[in-house]
């Protein structure tokens, strides 16, 4: 009987985890700038900041198409992060979550930035809180 317990057990837990979770990504700040554009490699169009709590609908209207934010990251629950989309031809090419206390991007209005142009200026606020706000 404990055995069919810890299995169902198992079984639940396992289907409430997120499979399709983005992952974390941290950057440096010492410099006092974070360019996305030198950051994020590759070939794309544009980055989207998807700030706390944004869900599929306003996401689809921040970036002009549906995108699953709500499956594939915490972004619709949580307040300690913030979800960048890049973006390429009007698909999502690479998504990451940058928490909170390293960079806190979610301290400008969620926007979509230009490849090129997203960059940002780092402002120190009390206890080292680490803000941004586009250069």
């Amino acid at each position: 009987m404990n055995k069919y317990f810890y299995l169902i057990l198992v079984f639940l837990c396992s289907s409430c985890t997120n499979n399709q979770a983005v992952y974390e990504r941290s950057f440096d700040y010492d410099s006092g700038v974070v360019d996305l554009s030198a950051e994020i490699e590759g070939d794309w169009d544009k980055v989207c900041l998807i700030t706390p709590y944004f869900d599929n609908q306003l996401a689809e209207e921040l970036i002009g198409f549906k995108f699953d934010v709500e499956s594939k990251s915490d972004i619709y629950v949580s307040d300690g992060i913030t979800l960048l989309l890049v973006i390429k031809d009007e698909h999502v090419i690479e998504q990451f979550q940058v928490p909170r206390n390293n960079i806190d991007f979610s301290s400008v209005d969620a926007d979509c930035y230009l490849s090129g142009k997203a960059k940002f200026k780092i402002i120190t606020k009390e206890n080292n809180w680490r803000a941004v706000e586009p250069t």
